[in-house]
């Protein structure tokens, strides 16, 4: 195959609906090119090709799929401890390109990412930056608030106390 054919030809593979796991989980590899990066941010995933892109150590991978609109939050709860301040940046600033509707993080990710000490071990996000992205991101529901004004993280009921001015 000619090399100018390779590239759109893995992105063809990455996007087809009936490709199998397997191959698709091949492609998460960044010797794959871009095609990985492109699919694990923009298009609906079987979870065990979600399940390797979670676990893969570049960040860049992680960090596509932080940012799939297409992947349901709930299975995203690993990226909220990501060793990857940047990972945890784009998971708190939603998918993109934004739609007119987001999904709201489940409320294990919110607290996870509302009360972390640090922003990551790279040291390219501070827990402050990371919580902003998260608070213009449209993901938090009135209804977080109510569930957490009784725990017992200050940071939560401050928070929880403040959102009626929302």
């Amino acid at each position: 195959m000619s090399d100018s054919l390779h590239e759109p030809w893995l992105r063809g593979i990455a996007f087809n609906q009936a490709a199998p796991s397997d191959v698709l989980i091949r492609l998460v590899d960044l010797a794959a090119g871009e095609a990985g990066l492109l699919m694990c941010e923009g298009r609906d995933l079987p979870d065990d090709v979600i399940d390797a892109a979670l676990r893969h150590p570049a960040r860049e991978i992680r960090r596509a799929l932080a940012i799939n609109r297409h992947v349901d939050p709930s299975k995203l709860s690993p990226l909220a401890t990501d060793p990857s301040g940047i990972v945890r940046g784009w998971l708190a600033g939603g998918p993109r390109p934004r739609p007119r509707w987001v999904r709201p993080l489940p409320d294990d990710i919110l607290v996870t990412l509302l009360t972390a000490r640090d922003g990551g071990e790279d040291g390219m996000l501070t827990a402050n930056e990371i919580i902003g992205k998260l608070d213009s991101s449209r993901q938090i529901p009135l209804s977080f608030y109510r569930s957490v004004a009784g725990r017992e993280h200050a940071e939560l009921r401050i928070r929880a106390a403040g959102c009626g001015s929302r």
